[in-house]
């Protein structure tokens, strides 16, 4: 009877050593035996390093773990997923398990977004699936455009720089090196004019205070007679007023009508066919007074010349006669001349 005994003892630890250890082989698998667990199932392209025992959140919060994952038979390639959940969450349907990355250390976990719905699913049924980008892809998205930006400038750099050093080149530094010799002496030159400036100032600060005691004392000799150049100004203003109400106006105005008058009388002497108009234009009278003036000529000389012509003296012989005869040529000279004197006087 008391080795009976030992043998029921014995088996019953091994029962509950038995039980013990299924219950925490399933445990550590994601499966707990006391509790009543959803299954939910999930389809994925790739898990990302997802593995059983992977936790399952909804809002952060742990509500169950991976329990399974294997590839679809039919060589798809694809991996489906199952985990389990506690009894007492529902999923709304149209909810979507997303693969994501619970640290910054890569640990993968699926996410339940649910959605607005108000039926659930059941137990067994397959959830939408997609895969939340990890640190590394967010940081891939953000930083490649940044790295086209950086690509491009360095590209502009190495057109600049090429640019730069195309432009200076040995010549240019040469010339630079010359005009910095140049800017250098120009300094010391302005120095050398600061210098002489100053010194001009200090020695000629006598001089100076002396210009500006005389223009001081001018200036209050100007304000003494202030009272004196106000009368001047207001006689000038009262002689201004006399001569404004004077008669100057109507002579100046008389005196244009006459200017006008006299301008009128020259444009019909100019333009006109009058007496005085024809004495000043037309050269008839110039030439027929010219021609008696020559002819008056020719008379005295012969008179001079040849006075038995005209005075008859019996006892007295006079002397022989000359007979004078005008060149041909004097004649067109003396013309010419008065054509020169004309156009003389018409201008």
């Amino acid at each position: 009877m008391e080795q009976r005994n030992k043998f029921i003892k014995i088996g019953t630890l091994a029962l509950v050593a038995f039980v013990l250890l299924y219950w925490g082989v399933s445990f550590l698998k994601g499966n707990n035996i006391f509790t009543d667990e959803q299954q939910y199932y999930a389809f994925y392209d790739k898990v990302d390093g997802l593995s059983v025992s992977s936790v399952v959140t909804v809002n952060g919060f742990k509500v169950g773990q991976v329990n399974d994952i294997h590839f679809i038979p039919g060589g798809s390639g694809k991996l489906m997923v199952g985990f389990t959940m506690g009894g007492d969450f529902n999923v709304p349907l149209k909810s979507v398990a997303y693969i994501y990355s619970s640290d910054i250390m890569g640990t993968k976990g699926i996410k339940l977004v649910y959605s607005a719905e108000k039926s659930f699913h059941q137990s067994g049924d397959t959830l939408s699936s997609a895969i939340e980008g990890d640190l590394k892809d967010q940081v891939s998205m953000q930083m490649l455009p940044l790295k086209y930006k950086v690509e491009g400038l360095l590209l502009s750099m190495d057109s600049v720089l090429a640019v730069v050093q195309n432009i200076f080149n040995e010549q240019t530094r040469e010339n630079l090196s010359q005009s910095f010799a140049s800017i250098e002496n120009t300094i010391r030159n302005l120095e050398s004019t600061t210098y002489q400036l100053d010194f001009f100032a200090k020695k000629e600060t006598g001089t100076i205070e002396g210009v500006l005691g005389n223009v001081e004392a001018i200036t209050f000799n100007l304000k003494q007679s202030n009272d004196d150049i106000s009368a001047t100004l207001r006689n000038l203003e009262a002689f201004s007023d006399s001569l404004a109400s004077s008669e100057l106006k109507d002579a100046i105005q008389n005196t244009n009508l006459a200017v006008a008058q006299l301008n009128t009388m020259l444009l019909a002497i100019n333009e006109g066919d009058g007496t005085l108009s024809q004495l000043i234009n037309n050269d008839t009278l110039y030439t027929y007074i010219t021609n008696v003036t020559l002819n008056l000529n020719r008379l005295l000389r012969d008179l001079r010349e040849n006075p038995k012509r005209y005075v008859h003296f019996s006892a007295i012989d006079m002397g022989r006669t000359v007979l004078v005869v005008e060149k041909e040529k004097e004649e067109p000279k003396e013309k010419e001349k008065e054509k020169k004197k004309k156009k003389k006087k018409e201008k």
